[in-house]
């Protein structure tokens, strides 16, 4: 009987070990994935905000999360050093009409927020010789299937500098479309003004246009923007022309890019004497 109580504890203790083991070998691989899946991001957008603000190496970029106050009451702020995974931040806290409720520092939270605490978007801020270049604003719509979740670059003047899809489920050759040069391109110069009345059109696109579009893909945008120059300013005050066959994803999208200028536009109305290097 003595023999078989300590086998039944020597079994027990490896069996413990292995599996503390195990359990520190999976816990390592998810943090290390985990930051590594971090890292990627992080510099994804990095690269997506320098190319559509097309910003020199010296640009500096300031990112401003947003998160809904506990109980819904107000809006929370918080201005970080972009990628920063935790540390200070400094926050701001609005009433939901506008009114100042505090000013000052406060741990970084994560972009996703937190149960008490959900994210609303993230905006970030290019700074070059101390006034702000430009913006890129995160924006979030329903798609046909799913949610769509895009960027909008503006320039410091308020007008878009480029829109990207970064994630979407829109059935490939219709709603994702939306996702191509050749339609986001159709938002390029438009003022931010304009984009509230800005609707979405079935007619057939202008085949000069259409063209102008199909090689934004392949040429410098700076360029592009200097040959099609003529089109843009025709096309500026014009529906945005919808993928055919997929009427809805082509108003979701549109309606987001509207809605969250719209709302950015207001927000860093209220934000901007607050923050490090101002409007």
């Amino acid at each position: 009987m003595s023999a078989t109580r300590e086998e039944v504890v020597r079994i027990t203790v490896s069996m413990t070990i292995t599996c503390l083991l195990g359990a520190a070998v999976l816990g390592g691989i998810y943090i290390g994935t985990e930051r590594y899946q971090e890292a990627a991001r992080v510099a994804s957008e990095k690269s997506a905000i320098a190319q559509m603000l097309r910003l020199p190496a010296q640009a500096k970029v300031r990112e401003v999360r947003q998160f809904l106050a506990p109980g819904g009451r107000g809006v929370v702020y918080q201005e970080v050093d972009f990628g920063a995974a935790g540390g200070p931040s400094h926050q701001l806290e609005f009433t939901l009409d506008g009114r100042l409720v505090s000013n000052g520092t406060a741990p970084a939270l994560p972009p996703e927020g937190r149960k008490d605490l959900p994210s609303l978007g993230r905006t970030f801020v290019a700074d070059l010789g101390g006034a702000p270049a430009g913006f890129v604003v995160e924006g979030v719509t329903r798609g046909y299937k799913n949610k769509i979740r895009f960027l909008v670059a503006l320039t410091r003047d308020f007008h878009i500098a480029g829109v990207r899809v970064v994630e979407h489920e829109e059935d490939p050759g219709l709603g994702a479309e939306v996702a191509t040069s050749w339609f986001q391109g159709q938002f390029l110069g438009r003022a931010a003004q304009d984009m509230g009345a800005l609707s979405v059109t079935r007619d057939p696109m202008p085949e000069d246009w259409r063209g102008a579009l199909a090689s934004l893909q392949r040429e410098d945008l700076a360029e592009w923007s200097a040959k099609y120059a003529a089109l843009l300013q025709r096309e500026k005050s014009k529906p945005i022309y919808a993928v055919t066959g997929a009427t809805i994803s082509s108003r979701a999208l549109t309606g987001g890019v509207s809605a969250t200028v719209d709302h950015f536009q207001r927000r860093w109305e209220l934000i901007s004497p607050y923050l490090g290097g101002g409007r």
